[in-house]
């Protein structure tokens, strides 16, 4: 059975890889990249519920006096979350296969998309500069992990 550290780490990997992805449209082609989207919204959901306890503890203690990186780092996150909702909503809007496929509606109009598009586009952009951020500011949990993960792996092999 996976360890809780095993689930979040290789949660955040496939996020950052599926995120490096989705900046890549004309890799992927527009319908994989609604997809993956879509995917990715439940990895983000994922990722936010199995943070929840480090989200609400710190949540309370930003009155009491936390750290300077706590709070920038909560203050990233947040900005974060929000670009990431602005991204998501304004993907749905504009959707031309996945949304359509599931919903059964007529893709989005030129006049209707054309404002949402450039919303998408601009926090698009936007969040790839959190995003580096978040993985800076939480890089040495990361080679925590790494290391705690590869260590447990080795220790395991015959």
């Amino acid at each position: 059975m996976p360890s809780r550290l095993q689930i979040v780490f290789w949660l955040d990997v496939t996020l950052l890889l599926s995120f490096c992805a989705l900046e890549q449209v004309p890799f992927t082609g527009m319908i994989v990249h609604e997809w993956l989207g879509i995917v990715l919204t439940g990895m983000i959901v994922a990722h936010l519920l199995l943070s929840w306890t480090w989200i609400a503890s710190t949540t309370q203690r930003l009155t009491t006096g936390t750290s300077h990186r706590t709070r920038f780092n909560y203050l990233l996150n947040l900005s974060l979350f929000a670009c990431t909702t602005a991204v998501i909503f304004s993907g749905i809007l504009i959707s031309q296969y996945a949304i359509p496929a599931l919903t059964g509606r007529e893709a989005a109009t030129t006049g209707t998309s054309l404002r949402w598009d450039s919303i998408h586009d601009s926090c698009s952009d936007l969040l790839v500069i959190l995003a580096a951020m978040h993985l800076a500011v939480n890089w040495d949990w990361v080679k925590a992990a790494g290391r705690k993960l590869l260590r447990r792996q080795t220790a395991d092999m015959p």
